[in-house]
């Protein structure tokens, strides 16, 4: 069974399970280990199970937490560090109208999406950054300096709480590393 380190490395795994493709691998790719994380930290490979049984592991814990969490947790997740495009727009679409602000809609709109988004990922346009852009009411900037703090604390509240709750529901199932060892 595959163990997990902790909420984050879980998540990652489970929120990137999309680039696990299940083709058997050449004998040099086998050896390649494409993170320097799991190798210094006695890594979660050690587990004698074939990438296809870690796939379905990682699946089985993915559809285990998307039931576990409450809906605004899970897309927070999604939204926060999905690798799938389309799931990040879902996220975007059920988070902006839920997100707790005094801002209007546009800046909420254009908030959530910043978040998800940032501006290193090369995601959107720099001009989409830029934070008069998200206000078409001539709102005073710290007022929107405001709004922005406001909305993305209660973004990030939201990924706090799940990894506090996908934390809790892997030492119920045994999954962290601390409890196998």
């Amino acid at each position: 069974m595959t163990v997990y380190r902790d909420a984050a490395h879980c998540i990652s795994r489970v929120m990137s399970i999309e680039i696990h493709d299940g083709t058997k691998k050449a004998s040099w790719q086998r050896k390649y280990k494409a993170t320097f994380d799991d190798e210094v930290l006695g890594g979660s490979e050690s587990d004698d199970l074939s990438p296809e049984e870690r796939l379905t592991q990682d699946s089985m814990t993915r559809a285990a937490l998307k039931r576990a969490l409450p809906e605004t947790q899970w897309q927070a997740l999604v939204g926060k560090y999905s690798i799938n495009q389309n799931e990040v727009r879902v996220a975007a679409a059920y988070l902006t109208p839920r997100v707790v602000s005094p801002a209007h809609q546009l800046f909420k709109t254009k908030c959530v999406m910043a978040w998800m988004v940032p501006e290193k990922r090369n995601g959107l346009p720099a001009s989409f950054y830029v934070l008069h852009s998200w206000d078409a009411d001539g709102t005073p900037e710290r007022t929107l300096r405001r709004w922005r703090s406001i909305t993305k604390r209660w973004l990030d509240d939201q990924v706090s709480a799940a990894h506090v709750a996908v934390e809790l529901l892997l030492e119920e199932r045994g999954l962290l590393l601390q409890q196998a060892a």
